[in-house]
């Protein structure tokens, strides 16, 4: 029990249950708040976003987790060589600057360099030359964050906020099409944080887009699930091909077409485009 919050009210923690989940207060906290909240244009639309990865990664059972990326591994020779090369991007913004127009280096450096953003590909070898991941499910969150903005770009759907749809919904059908279902459910748990509240959130306050949102993340979900497992694409392989090229190069299937999501995204973020 909590003392006054100042309204009156006394705090009631609830109590214990099942769900590992429900029992973090951090994770309930980022559930309710950002499947409720309408969006204000003075905070980010992930507000936040550092603590939930942080809580994910301590509720989670990384013990399980691991046993259930061996046992994928035992039986899946695509994802152990994946895991056993381990590859990781080192590329730099003048190297993406160097690929031909239209291309996905191209493309990537141009989005960053509108924005000012900086490439932050491997941040904790900043503190140690030496540093690698220390386990596969390490490598797997940090090669996921380096591969992200692809899934952006083979889905030709934008960089703005609803364009982060479609990424989600690509990268739950492409696991639950290649790995076990509880290894899938595993290891999309952040992002589902992330993005899931969006769908609850847009019903709520912005019911004039959800066929939008709801069009980006089934058309992610169904090329993930029609095409090969994307999450062990070497992306630098293909830097120099447009988005058309390496859809075909990869074999992806189930793409209807590029989505020009900038009027919702404008509606959703308040005014705003980008998260």
């Amino acid at each position: 029990m909590h003392g006054d919050p100042g309204d009156g009210r006394i705090m009631v923690d609830p109590m214990p249950t099942s769900s590992r989940w429900l029992n973090d207060p951090r994770i309930r906290e980022w559930a309710a708040f950002h499947s409720l909240r309408r969006n204000d244009p003075a905070h980010s639309l992930i507000e936040g976003l550092g603590e939930m990865v942080q809580a994910v990664d301590e509720v989670r059972d990384r013990e399980r987790i691991e046993a259930l990326i061996a046992e994928e591994r035992r039986r899946n020779p695509v994802v152990d060589r994946w895991f056993e090369e381990r590859f990781v991007s080192t590329y730099t913004l003048a190297d993406l600057a160097r690929h031909p127009v239209g291309s996905l280096g191209q493309l990537l450096h141009d989005y960053m360099a509108e924005l000012g953003l900086s490439l932050e590909l491997l941040p904790q070898r900043a503190a140690d030359p030496h540093w690698s991941p220390a386990s596969d499910l390490d490598y797997y969150t940090l090669r996921s964050g380096q591969t992200h903005d692809f899934d952006h770009m083979i889905g030709e759907c934008g960089f703005d906020c609803i364009g982060e749809v479609f990424p989600a919904g690509l990268r739950a059908g492409n696991l639950f099409a290649h790995l076990s279902p509880e290894l899938a459910g595993a290891l999309h748990t952040t992002t589902m944080f992330v993005t899931f509240p969006w769908l609850m959130r847009t019903m709520l306050h912005y019911p004039q887009i959800w066929n939008t949102v709801w069009d980006n993340f089934a058309h992610g979900h169904d090329v993930g699930r029609a095409s090969p497992p994307l999450f062990t694409v070497k992306w630098e392989d293909y830097l120099h091909l447009s988005p058309a090229e390496a859809r075909q190069e990869l074999g992806i299937k189930g793409f209807r077409g590029p989505m020009d999501n900038r009027a919702a995204s404008l509606i959703f973020g308040e005014g705003r485009l980008i998260i």
